[in-house]
């Protein structure tokens, strides 16, 4: 069995079809498909019962599957391992990040670790915690920048800072002027939310339960580019980082009666200690996350 092999068949697995699989990977579906005939030749069983468009595991293809994936991630890691071997910092280094973190904290400063580090190539993912976490996991991230706790025995977390959590209202909100905002003042407000899969978002409705506040989404987004000139238009408020409120133009930002914050920090392999790109990486990480000030609320 080869390795491409194995790549293309649990390409076809996760993609339910040769085309989106061939696509994928960046090849033409004759070719994938002929790997795919060589590995079951290999094999000694069909992989796949075709079914016009889609395609479905054989018995022999589920019980290969499993095994496929983990030959692909030991490859993968094998290979982590030996690139930590270099002395010298240079290299790719593959970086996650949290949609709430990367243009606030990270793209901002990035241009001064490429100076400090000219000879390490930082390729940036932006993406959910939870793909972030498998991208990790199986060596296609070198490091992820995320909310924390994160579960996993074989993950190593750091914590960089606590970020707090702040409500972002129109200019001439009645909260402004207000004594400190309570959840009970929040009962009826029209409630800017990031879509279901951002961390941040049981942060946002845990802020409003804890004060018992009956609110209602009206608007659900993936960034907070999007919901905040919503807010500075008066159309409803938000409950935000004060990382990324800070960019809230044309909105007012009002500290929460009961401080609460999230969590950020980095994770990465217990085996990648070693590895000098990733290791310079974190240093200047905790280097920014100690320069970074809120302005004051």
């Amino acid at each position: 069995m080869e390795l491409h092999q194995l790549r293309y068949f649990c390409s076809v697995v996760k993609a339910g079809s040769f085309t989106k699989a061939a696509e994928e990977e960046g090849i033409a579906q004759p070719s994938l498909s002929q790997q795919i005939r060589r590995l079951e030749k290999t094999v000694g069983s069909d992989l796949f019962v075709r079914l016009g468009r889609s395609v479905r595991l054989t018995h022999a293809g589920t019980v290969l599957y499993p095994y496929a994936r983990d030959i692909l991630n030991q490859a993968k890691r094998a290979s982590t391992q030996v690139r930590q071997l270099e002395t010298e910092i240079r290299g790719p280094l593959r970086v996650g990040v949290i949609p709430t973190v990367l243009p606030y904290l990270i793209a901002p400063n990035l241009s001064e670790f490429s100076k400090q580090y000219p000879e390490v190539d930082v390729i940036l993912v932006e993406d959910l915690t939870n793909r972030l976490v498998e991208g990790l996991q199986t060596c296609e991230l070198d490091l992820v920048i995320v909310s924390l706790p994160l579960k996993g025995a074989d993950l190593v977390c750091s914590e960089l800072l606590r970020d707090p959590l702040v409500l972002v209202t129109p200019k001439n909100h009645k909260l402004v002027s207000g004594p400190l905002v309570t959840s009970h003042d929040l009962s009826g407000e029209r409630l800017f939310l990031l879509k279901e899969g951002h961390c941040f978002r049981e942060d946002m409705l845990t802020a409003c339960k804890r004060g018992h506040a009956e609110m209602s989404p009206a608007f659900e987004s993936d960034h907070f580019g999007s919901i905040f000139p919503l807010v500075a238009a008066g159309a409803g408020v938000s409950i935000a980082p004060m990382m990324t409120a800070a960019h809230a133009k044309d909105c007012s930002i009002v500290p929460l009666t009961k401080p609460q914050f999230r969590r950020i920090g980095f994770a990465r392999l217990r085996g990648a200690a070693n590895f000098k790109p990733l290791t310079a990486f974190a240093k200047w990480l905790r280097t920014v996350a100690v320069e970074t000030n809120h302005p004051n609320i």
